[in-house]
């Protein structure tokens, strides 16, 4: 197969007067989506620490007599599935929510935290025999910080 004769010449001329008229348009275009994408990462990083500011905590008290069964579990692990969805306008970072589970005295308890916004989500109570209580003082609830190589954060 052979291609046709072309007039390739002719064909980089144009293609070069084209390139050196768009080049100022696609400099602009260049910088322009730079400029948003900036923008866009400034406050999306803006809405975490705000969320992650503005978390509520809950803690679930279970009976003497409780003993899930696995379609409870899966209902509750469902409706913690909610909370990033309630949690509307927050980054998936901001609206994560934190399980943590401790023994006092032979009692478990556990608490559940997140964002501000879906607390009406955390207050529901996903098993029949758990009584949900709001903590009102929320100094105790501390940001996770990961360390990262060589144990700087």
């Amino acid at each position: 197969m052979s291609l046709p004769d072309l007039p390739v010449d002719e064909l980089l001329t144009q293609l070069q007067v084209v390139l050196s008229s768009a080049a100022p348009c696609l400099v602009a275009l260049g910088v322009l989506g730079a400029a948003v994408w900036v923008w866009w990462t400034i406050r999306r990083a803006a809405l975490v620490r705000e969320a992650l500011a503005d978390r509520v905590q809950v803690e679930l008290i279970p009976t003497a007599t409780f003993d899930p069964g696995e379609g409870e579990v899966g209902r509750w692990a469902r409706q913690l599935g909610r909370v990033h969805y309630a949690a509307d306008g927050v980054p998936a970072r901001g609206s994560a929510v934190r399980l943590r589970y401790t023994a006092f005295e032979g009692k478990m308890r556990c608490y559940i935290e997140g964002p501000a916004a879906a607390a009406a989500v955390l207050n529901m109570s996903g098993f029949a025999e758990v009584e949900v209580r709001t903590q009102r003082g929320q100094a105790d609830i501390r940001p996770v910080r990961f360390t990262g190589p060589g144990g700087t954060p």
